[in-house]
């Protein structure tokens, strides 16, 4: 049912201990769409209220040429709110009605929910607006089918690829206002943290310690990867000798995904560093060049984007396939998940001992958490094609995911 006066009214008849589970959910996804809708009406009445002249219940319904200057604080007050939280009420009202209509109505049909919208809106807020619209308009048909991050990850794609010399010129910008900062947490604990830091040196860094934590583990350190990292981090900043020593097998690294006329200068399509996101592309070349004497991987993909071929270079193709899993899904294949696949399983999706048997096609990635999932009562994954991967939950709703685009 299309969102408005008649959903709510079958929502609010409906007898949850009439309905099984597989009823259930779609009852969830309603709410969830109708819930969307009433955030919409409250954006668009707190926009009407900007416009509002002074006055009292018996004064006319005029309206002013300009938002007034604390049309907020009226906001603040009537719904007991911080001024901070008004003022992003107030923010979200113009830029979702005024600035990004099209944004507002999939609100108020509830294809978008609020979080997504402002994905929607933070994600475009640096560009001009009529390119922010054709930004939103790419990507809206599939934004409610993608986590806030996955959509995130898509628009930050999007917009670096519309203007790359002006994402270059907000990232220069941005960089002027690299910075540490420090505090405790309300359990006890403390967070350090940097803020605005040049890409290709904090996935370095990062890879470092990954590096680092990794090698400890395999040594027999009894922490886990987290604590391990946490604490290596906090060593080499005390100037703390590490003790420890990548196996020669550790390859460390930053894992980059970068099409190969941006690595020759002929384009400025961006890359992208595994579990991180997109990037322009000459920090992709730049971290092309300081890899330089590392073993090489490549992928080839076809004309619509999937993996057709992978190997190294430098060194001869290994025998097995793994790596061509794993290139091709390059994320945990459950709906949502964005594990990279250097972090994840790799699964039989028909098991080996039901005579599943180990090929391309009956292999995928999935993290440790949707590994678990996979094999509880009622769920069950097939794979129709390879890096096609349709899952059926426990109550019956059926998702399908495809191959990442390259």
């Amino acid at each position: 049912m299309p969102t408005g006066a008649d959903l709510a009214t079958a929502l609010a008849r409906v007898d949850r201990a009439a309905l099984n589970g597989f009823e259930l959910v779609e009852v969830a996804k309603a709410i969830t769409r109708q819930v969307a809708h009433y955030q919409a009406e409250l954006l668009a009445t707190v926009a009407e209220i900007a416009y509002c002249p002074p006055g009292n219940e018996t004064s006319p319904a005029q309206r002013t040429d300009h938002p007034a200057e604390y049309a907020a604080d009226e906001i603040r007050l009537a719904l007991t709110l911080t001024r901070r939280a008004a003022d992003t009420l107030m923010g979200d009202a113009y830029t979702l009605v005024e600035r990004l209509p099209a944004v507002y109505q999939a609100l108020r049909s509830g294809q978008v929910d609020l979080a997504r919208a402002r994905v929607l809106d933070q994600e475009t807020a640096a560009l001009p607006e009529p390119v922010a619209r054709q930004m939103v308009d790419l990507i809206l048909p599939a934004a409610g089918e993608l986590t806030t991050g996955q959509l995130r990850i898509r628009l930050r794609r999007l917009v670096i690829e519309a203007d790359p010399s002006a994402a270059a010129v907000r990232q220069r910008q941005a960089l002027a206002q690299r910075r540490v900062e420090h505090g405790l947490d309300t359990d006890g604990t403390a967070t350090l943290a940097g803020y605005h830091l040049p890409p290709d040196r904090a996935a370095t860094a990062a890879a470092r310690i990954d590096t680092l934590a990794t090698a400890a583990k395999q040594a027999g350190d009894t922490r886990t990867l987290d604590e391990l990292r946490a604490d290596l981090y906090l060593d080499i900043l005390n100037g703390i000798p590490t003790d420890t020593t990548p196996a020669p097998t550790s390859q460390g690294g930053v894992e980059l995904v970068v099409p190969l006329a941006a690595l020759a200068g002929l384009c400025q399509q961006p890359g992208q560093i595994k579990g991180w996101g997109p990037v322009l592309a000459e920090i992709a070349a730049k971290l092309a060049d300081q890899q330089r004497e590392r073993p090489w991987r490549y992928t080839v993909v076809n004309e619509h984007g999937v993996v057709v071929g992978h190997g190294r270079l430098r060194r001869r193709p290994p025998a097995g396939m793994a790596a061509l899993v794993r290139a091709r899904d390059r994320t945990c294949r459950a709906p949502g998940c964005r594990t990279p696949a250097h972090r994840a399983d790799l699964d039989h999706t028909t098991a080996w001992q039901d005579g599943g048997p180990t090929t391309a096609a009956n292999l995928g990635v999935l993290c440790r958490h949707c590994h678990g999932y996979k094999h509880s009562d009622g769920v069950t994954l097939t794979q129709p094609t390879p890096g096609t991967f349709q899952w059926t939950t426990r109550l019956g709703h059926t998702y399908t995911t495809t191959p990442e685009p390259p």
